[in-house]
């Protein structure tokens, strides 16, 4: 087991129903199976982490908010010291800890880099609107300025930094990493099972007669869904019985709420809040199209479920989502927040039952590039580097 014994650094893990903690149980498994010892640092309850093949060690979510940090980092050098390489998925309280890792101990520090959370929280307290690239070379308050130091010092001091796309590439880059030490690597979703029939009318369960809009992103701002919300009152015209289903939470929730209430449009629209991966593919399974409305994304694991699946798809032409999406090929790309664009593409796939088969046949062809075992592949590649 010599040189095998990786400690990953993670702030979500159990429990938890997004795309990178989905994305690291299953890359464990692999790991394993190529012979490394796996230790997970992560927050949560010691009950829910007994269920795993591999030890998961815990940081109660129940402690201030600094001493859960103290804590992390004090459990992360002890843990350290029985690990030859840190993989730290997340910047901050776990890449910090990495950080200091890898400076006392002198252990490679590999960190998986897939968002600059530093942009998210100034772009919620309203202290920016300059998109994620403008903002690394501007100004901002003291709180955000030390954030962004902090993740540019993690990201600097990483032996190496795994990106999922060339958008985050550039980011990185932009941030001050130097090139050399990053290695894109794309998400994959071939381990997502969407043969499970978990015997469940989710038509009969929310009465749906009429055609079906999907979207699953964090009600967040820049995820654009008020638009999405603002555009329904043209579409029920057309349409009639379209309901609009909306995935997830997020700070948004309820000035989305409020906002389908002004436009009179409350009983076309259906919140599911968060749900688990196989309730998500049924909900694909029954949309007509699939809609992503964001300023930003690094590699979307939602638009590989949706191709996957089947589901015709329109998002931005924003970050990774070119990468992922190729225009009128395999989905169409339209302007962030431009409604005559996003009313004309939901009307054209919606309209045209030709161009949305040709669309989802192309999309589920072209998931060959998004291979599981490139990504262990090339994970393991790094890690033995």
């Amino acid at each position: 087991m010599k040189n095998k014994r990786i400690l990953i650094l993670t702030g979500v893990f159990l429990g938890d129903i997004g795309g990178p903690p989905t994305l690291l149980k299953a890359l464990n498994k692999d790991l394993i199976e190529h012979d490394y010892k796996i230790t997970v640092l992560t927050f949560g309850s010691k009950s829910e982490a007994k269920s795993y093949p591999y030890s998961v060690k815990i940081v109660s979510n129940n402690w201030p908010s600094f001493f859960k940090s103290f804590l992390y980092l004090t459990k992360g050098l002890i843990l350290g010291l029985r690990s030859n390489i840190i993989y730290n998925q997340d910047l901050y309280t776990s890449g910090f800890t990495g950080l200091i890792i890898k400076k006392i101990l002198k252990k490679k520090l590999i960190t998986r880099f897939v968002g600059d959370s530093a942009w998210e929280i100034a772009l919620n307290k309203g202290e920016t609107t300059d998109d994620i690239m403008d903002f690394q070379i501007n100004k901002y308050s003291r709180l955000i300025e030390r954030r962004k130091k902090i993740r540019k010092r993690i990201l600097k001091n990483s032996d190496k930094v795994i990106v999922v796309s060339n958008f985050l590439k550039k980011l990185a880059m932009k941030i001050g990493v130097s090139e050399e030490k990053i290695k894109v690597i794309y998400n994959s979703i071939d381990f997502l099972d969407i043969e499970n029939d978990l015997k469940v009318d989710l038509k009969k369960e929310l009465n749906i007669t009429g055609k079906v809009i999907l979207t699953n992103a964090r009600l967040t701002s820049w995820k654009g869904v008020d638009m999405l919300i603002e555009i329904m009152p043209q579409f029920i015209k057309k349409y009639e019985n379209i309901k609009f289903i909306i995935i997830s939470e997020g700070p948004e929730r309820k000035n989305l709420e409020k906002l389908a209430v002004d436009l009179d449009v409350e009983e076309y629209i259906f919140f599911a809040g968060k749900v688990n991966r196989e309730l998500v593919v049924e909900y694909l399974k029954i949309s007509d199209v699939f809609v992503l409305n964001t300023n930003y994304e690094g590699m979307s694991h939602v638009l590989l479920e949706a191709m996957k699946v089947g589901v015709p798809i329109i998002t931005t032409k924003a970050g990774g989502n070119p990468e992922t999406i190729k225009d009128k090929e395999t989905g169409l790309l339209v302007d962030y927040r431009d409604k005559g664009q996003w009313i004309e593409a939901v009307s054209k796939i919606i309209d045209n039952p030709d161009l949305a088969q040709k669309l989802t046949i192309n999309a589920k062809e072209d998931l060959k590039r998004f291979n599981w075992d490139n990504l262990v592949k090339e994970t393991i590649e790094v890690f033995e580097e």
